[in-house]
């Protein structure tokens, strides 16, 4: 009976670091929309969180590492929905629908923490944005090289390098809409250049 009643409580200890850091990350994403990331400091996120900042500072290392571990996320959907509902489609639309996704994902953050995240990829987390091993890219390569062996692109160019281009022109108009304060379509307009850029490849 000892022995099972120890086991919930080991869950629980090591439950709470990571519920601790998620309610940190939801708190500081609420308050980064309603106020603007430079308007928000950690001890407003702190308090608002009821943490210390020693707790802030064990689990986040700086407020730019707030948009870093929240994009992430973003990497764990992409793997869990949008690449299992396109995996089995056969036409170009998969691309472009898994673009759609991304850009969609970015509209639902807002311009405001897209252009922080820009900024942290330079100080914060450039080996994780540009890692082929995250999710969001690795999805992507495996349409492609789906859509290849179904004879729907050509092959003379692996599918990782064509993920990395098509990816080169996301981050472009992601880049873009950001400088443009958001005031134009952000899936219209990327999607339109993706599909341009495919026609090149589409047998």
């Amino acid at each position: 009976m000892a022995e099972q009643s120890n086991a919930p409580a080991k869950t629980s200890r090591k439950q709470q670091p990571e519920q601790t850091k998620q309610k940190l990350l939801t708190v500081a994403m609420e308050l980064i929309r309603e106020q603007g990331f430079d308007n928000v400091k950690i001890e407003d996120i702190c308090r608002a969180a009821g943490v210390s900042t020693g707790a802030f500072y064990h689990h986040l290392k700086s407020k730019a590492g707030i948009v870093v571990e929240s994009y992430s996320q973003c990497d764990a959907y992409f793997n869990e929905t949008v690449y299992p509902s396109l995996a089995n489609d056969c036409t170009v639309n998969a691309v472009l629908q898994y673009i759609a996704f991304q850009m969609q994902y970015a509209t639902d953050f807002g311009v405001d923490i897209i252009l922080q995240i820009y900024k942290a990829q330079l100080t914060e987390g450039t080996d994780f944005f540009l890692s082929p091993e995250r999710s969001l890219p690795l999805g992507l390569t495996r349409i492609l090289a789906h859509l290849q062996q179904q004879g729907v692109i050509r092959s003379e160019k692996p599918a990782e390098e064509i993920c990395r281009e098509i990816l080169v022109i996301s981050r472009g108009v992601l880049y873009n809409w950001c400088q443009c304060k958001g005031n134009y379509d952000l899936k219209a307009f990327a999607l339109e250049l993706i599909s341009n850029y495919l026609k090149s490849y589409t047998v």
